[in-house]
């Protein structure tokens, strides 16, 4: 008969086995393996523990009468080619003028490499005040004499160590040249992870890259010691070769390539250290 209702439908057994759709995992939910921090946030977590605000108190005055030293070269350079000039300019004669102005640029050019010296020492204070600790360090055990200990300053060398005379010429080695390997290391620890990733996985630049590229850097521009450092090693190894001594033979050739690098002021040694470092660290995971 058309248009009658259907039948009705019984029931269906509560015992259907569920659908695909339908079917969940019954199992328990395993605990989550928590990862250990990676190594950014590890190193973020030790700078927020820095004492910042300390060290920045601390830093201010030395950058100021760094800035003041540097703005006292320029005046003087500038005042004494003037003042020379203005004498010229009125006496009027024309060879008293080309005097003065080449007394002028002659003054601005033996300013010029000093004042990129302690720019460099400036940018690189973190180095200068290793390496000077680590000189004082070895001279103190050594046994030595320590007259004078300067961690830092705005001059061309920015850190010193006035000690005795070594005896020996390994312990004049040590001294000099035992903190240019701990620079050395640190330079390429910071370099390394700073332009391998970038120029190898082409990672994204944060601000720790430029941190490490910072203190990179810093630590290779003053892996070199100073002609005063490098200077009397060298003079005590020529020595010793004329006495037989197999330790000034065997370092006599590479302290007087150092003498030699150091002997015009610290931008020599800077730019000799930040090639070789940045080389290094770029090669290590090529």
């Amino acid at each position: 008969m058309s248009g009658a209702l259907d039948p009705i439908q019984e029931d269906l057994p509560l015992e259907l086995e569920a659908g695909p759709a339908e079917r969940r995992d019954l199992r328990p939910a395993q605990p989550r393996l928590e990862l250990p921090p990676s190594l950014y946030e590890q190193i973020w977590t030790k700078l927020r523990t820095l004492p910042w605000a300390r060290w920045r108190a601390q830093a201010t005055p030395v950058l100021k009468a760094g800035a003041e030293q540097l703005g006292t070269v320029a005046k003087v350079a500038v005042s004494r080619g003037g003042t020379v000039a203005r004498v010229a300019v009125r006496r009027g004669t024309p060879y008293t003028l080309q005097l003065a102005r080449a007394t002028a640029r002659i003054s601005l050019v033996r300013a010029f490499p000093l004042l990129i010296a302690r720019t460099i020492h400036l940018f690189g204070f973190p180095a200068v005040v290793l390496r000077t600790a680590i000189q004082f360090a070895i001279a103190h055990r050594a046994g030595l004499t320590i007259d004078e200990v300067t961690y830092f300053r705005v001059d061309d060398p920015a850190g010193y160590t006035v000690y005795e005379a070594p005896p020996r010429l390994g312990t004049a080695i040590a001294i000099t040249y035992l903190p240019t390997l701990v620079l050395w290391f640190l330079a390429v620890i910071c370099l390394a992870p700073a332009l391998t990733p970038r120029t190898v996985l082409h990672l994204p630049t944060t601000w720790l890259t430029w941190v490490q590229l910072w203190l990179g850097l810093a630590f290779a521009s003053h892996m070199l010691p100073s002609y005063e450092e490098a200077g009397p090693v060298a003079e005590q190894a020529r020595v010793g070769v004329v006495k037989a001594d197999p330790i000034s033979v065997f370092w006599v050739i590479p302290a007087q390539i150092v003498a030699v690098l150091t002997r015009f002021g610290g931008i020599v040694p800077a730019i000799a250290g930040v090639l070789a470092c940045w080389w290094l660290a770029g090669a290590i995971f090529r």
